[in-house]
């Protein structure tokens, strides 16, 4: 049954981003937020959620609190109502588990407007407002907010490969194959290819006959979660960021890569001390190659696997490499979703993602007065902070202000240590 009652907003994909967003609109009385989930959960990237994963970021940095420190929908509300704030404080926790951060999230989404399990098919304009089309009915909306998250990288050389034995690491914990006496490849050198190395090797699937952990990068480096790399995450700098020529702005994500995209150092010390325990300390069958700045260069099956051609970035030099099992940990890019392929010619697009305005607009030849926002697909304009939790609540104030016209959450009150700019 359509339900074609127009609402303000709607926000389609329910992952921090749009939750935020939510939370942080339910106390304006003028602005009604419908989000719209196409899982049976707002589970938090079930593929890689670790039962001893933590967060990179505080536990401050939720919904809500860096932007409304007294809003319900805060993590220590959250604790408070479930009854384990002393308990969680008593425990002495020096960071948040994703697991608790997980619940936290379910808990918001049961308090909001959010309709789980309702996919979108389509997203057009009928001259009047947007229309989105989704099995359970049409929902009609003054603005859109898309919060969908981003598409797994894969190489080029794999794409179009299907196997149960060839996954990405976002489906990591959903595939159930047997590992021992088998030769597996890992690609990719961030935190996930880390943390899908650590469980490869726990014993938890059976322990591999091989292990090759294959990353482009120059090594496999720890996380830069200095104060002043972590100045990089302040809102402040990501209004320098994005004034600043496209050139520039690339130059400095290509410089600043270690602050995103590295590997903590407990997990550093976790794997080095599981290859110690696997290569001195246990009879398991077991052998390692850890091949820095080598890089996917090609992918075929053959009858019982698949044959990999590796490409020294050093030397320049390839060599074959024949796996049973093929894990690629590269990340994830921008995508415009296919529901909103009635509207792309309508859009202003930048190669593969959006381009994205100050206020996370992306244009349109519509009406101004109806926005089309995004979340976490910004990086290239707003820089190395975008996809990072700690900034979800200030993002989606800004969409707010900017759906509203005015400023109902101030923005400018936090200072920054850096030095942004030239100065009198």
């Amino acid at each position: 049954m359509s339900d074609d009652r127009p609402t303000d907003v709607v926000a389609i994909g329910c992952g921090p981003a749009n939750l935020s967003l939510a939370a942080l609109a339910a106390p304006l009385e003028e602005l009604r937020v419908t989000a719209l989930e196409a899982r049976s959960s707002v589970a938090w990237h079930p593929g890689l959620l670790w039962s001893g994963s933590r967060l990179q970021v505080s536990g401050v940095k939720d919904l809500v609190s860096l932007v409304d420190p007294r809003s319900r929908f805060s993590f220590l509300n959250y604790l408070h109502e479930q009854g384990r704030l002393y308990r969680h404080l008593i425990a002495g926790h020096d960071h948040v588990s994703r697991k608790e951060f997980d619940q936290y999230f379910t808990w918001a989404a049961h308090l909001l407007d959010v309709r789980i399990g309702e996919r979108v098919e389509a997203v057009e304009h009928d001259g009047d407002r947007f229309r989105v089309r989704t099995p359970r009915g049409d929902r009609r909306a003054t603005h859109l907010v898309l919060g969908v998250g981003q598409t797994p990288r894969v190489p080029d050389c794999a794409r179009g490969l299907t196997h149960p034995r060839l996954w990405h690491a976002a489906e990591h914990l959903t595939r159930d194959v047997p590992l021992a006496g088998r030769d597996v490849l890992l690609v990719g050198g961030g935190q996930s290819a880390a943390e899908v190395a650590l469980d490869l090797m726990s014993g938890r699937a059976g322990t591999p006959r091989r292990l090759t952990w294959a990353t482009g990068r120059r090594g496999f480096a720890p996380l830069d979660d200095s104060p002043f790399a972590n100045e990089w995450f302040n809102p402040r700098y990501v209004e320098y960021f994005r004034d600043l020529p496209a050139d520039r702005r690339a130059a400095l994500l290509d410089r600043q890569g270690s602050a995103a995209s590295g590997i903590t150092r407990e997990l550093l010390t976790q794997v080095y001390k599981r290859l110690y325990e696997l290569d001195y300390l246990t009879d398991t069958p077991f052998r390692h190659d850890l091949l820095a700045g080598t890089r996917l260069d090609g992918l075929v099956r053959d009858d019982d696997g698949f044959r990999a051609t590796l490409l020294d970035t050093v030397t320049g030099t390839r060599h074959r490499h024949r796996s049973d099992i093929v894990v690629l940990a590269t990340g994830y890019r921008p995508q415009l979703p296919s529901f909103m392929e009635p509207l792309r010619d309508r859009l202003s697009l930048d190669g593969e993602g959006y381009a994205v305005a100050a206020d996370y607009r992306v244009p349109w030849d519509g009406p101004d007065t109806q926005h089309i926002h995004v979340q976490n697909a910004a990086r290239a304009t707003h820089g190395v902070a975008d996809p990072n939790l700690g900034l979800a609540a200030w993002r989606s104030a800004v969409i707010l202000n900017s759906l509203l016209a005015r400023e109902h959450y101030p923005l400018k009150a936090d200072e920054i240590a850096l030095g942004l700019g030239s100065r009198p």
